[in-house]
């Protein structure tokens, strides 16, 4: 217990390092300061200095990966967002996001480096001229993708191809109606590629294994490499790796016969963006939901479902209780009906997950795969009525954000004050 604490607050410190880095400039008396408090709290004077060390390794970690950043005379793109009349990939230049528009006929992936000129609009780069691109690692991967994506489009109709390619691998919904259909009714994270997705996909990919190697070493073994190869495939995107990470640190945790704590859990995660992309900790909003909405699940769920006695329906609302309140003061609008159409149409995502599958197998007996459009049809037909519930448009300020979510921390510690996850004692 007391190495899984000190882990715990090694790596917090060094991931608040990172973010203070954003927010404010290091100086001695500050340091000095929260060297004070944790001495006050630990009674452990080398151990609160280890904890400033590390707080003042991620703020220059995350300097010097500005610094590098900045001086960079290419771009590297990362996820792609849905197109227009250009491809549209969002990028980091100056430690700074911004959204690429590439001509809709260039060949390029998530990871590729571009060099040549461009110019910058708020935030968005367009490239006047394409010295050179370098293919990333994942390019035989991408193409894959790319692959799998035409035999799909072209097999079924469209709205059946733009949910099975959304809830199997999180690809951008590329038709307007059906995108916003999503977005007003609270769904939209169904085709994000979000932790839930890969659940699903890591369980289904486990019972195969399962089925095929005799060994727990061998059925561990691939799916931790099933994991990191859906991580790639799905394009780096924030929420799945935040959980790959945590179900390969659950998978090998397992292995060695130690169940970690949930905090340690959702920390590593963290850790592991901070470090390769600093200023998503600040910036990436998918990963913000991700995170809050995990929280919910791994603190919130247990008691919910004593009252609602369906697992499905106490992950979804202890999720939705997380992170509503940020879509809220993001987006200036609050949708209590995505509670009601969550709970509704998410029992059903399996199922259609494993249709999506089923269809990508059963191209090979066309015509017969076209019955496969009735159930994603269906699916869309039931949603619109609800995409004309009412919401509430009130501006939520800052302070009144902070408030919730101290509430919300307030109670997730009185329901679980008595866990050991809650046990932060080094002694």
């Amino acid at each position: 217990m007391i190495l899984a604490n000190v882990f715990f607050y090694s790596v917090l410190f060094f991931i608040l390092g990172i973010i203070f880095y954003f927010y404010g400039g290091l100086n001695f008396l500050l340091l000095l300061t929260i060297y004070l408090i944790l001495f006050f709290i630990f009674k452990r004077p080398f151990f609160s200095l280890v904890l400033i060390l590390l707080f003042i390794c991620g703020y220059f970690y995350a300097f010097y990966f500005h610094i590098v950043s900045s001086s960079q005379a290419f771009l590297i793109l990362d996820r792609e967002i849905s197109p227009t009349s250009y491809k549209r990939f969002l990028s980091y230049y100056k430690a700074e996001p911004y959204i690429v528009y590439l001509p809709y006929h260039l060949k390029v992936n998530p990871k590729d480096k571009i060099y040549g000129d461009f110019e910058i609009f708020e935030n968005k780069i367009f490239f006047k001229s394409i010295k050179k691109i370098e293919k990333s690692p994942f390019t035989p991967i991408f193409n894959l993708k790319d692959k799998i994506n035409e035999i799909i489009y072209k097999n079924y109709s469209l709205s059946t191809a733009e949910i099975i390619s959304g809830i199997l691998y999180g690809e951008e919904i590329r038709d307007n109606e059906i995108r916003n259909l999503l977005k007003e009714t609270g769904l939209s994270h169904i085709t994000a590629m979000s932790g839930f997705n890969l659940t699903i996909l890591s369980l289904f990919s486990y019972h195969l294994f399962k089925f095929i190697f005799p060994s727990i070493f061998l059925i561990n073994f691939f799916s931790i490499i099933f994991i990191l190869f859906f991580i790639v495939f799905a394009g780096f995107q924030s929420s799945v790796v935040r959980a790959g990470i945590m179900s390969i640190f659950l998978i090998l945790a397992k292995t060695i016969g130690r169940i970690p704590l949930k905090r340690n859990l959702i920390i590593l995660p963290v850790f592991f963006i901070g470090i390769f992309n600093p200023l998503a900790l600040v910036s990436d909003f998918a990963f913000h939901l991700s995170f809050l909405g995990v929280l919910g699940i791994l603190y919130l769920e247990e008691r919910l479902r004593s009252f609602l006695k369906l697992k499905i329906f106490s992950e979804i609302i202890s999720a939705q209780i997380m992170v509503l309140p940020l879509i809220w003061y993001k987006f200036g609008e609050m949708n209590l009906s995505s509670i009601f159409t969550n709970l509704i149409f998410v029992p059903f995502i399996p199922f259609l997950m494993l249709l999506g599958f089923l269809g990508i197998f059963l191209i090979l007996f066309s015509p017969l795969n076209n019955i496969l459009n009735f159930p994603f049809q269906l699916f869309l037909t039931l949603l619109k009525p609800f995409s004309y519930f009412p919401k509430i448009y009130i501006y939520l300020p800052l302070g009144a954000l902070i408030f919730i979510y101290l509430i919300l921390f307030l109670w997730i510690y009185k329901l679980n004050k008595n866990e050991i996850d809650f046990n932060f004692k080094l002694s």
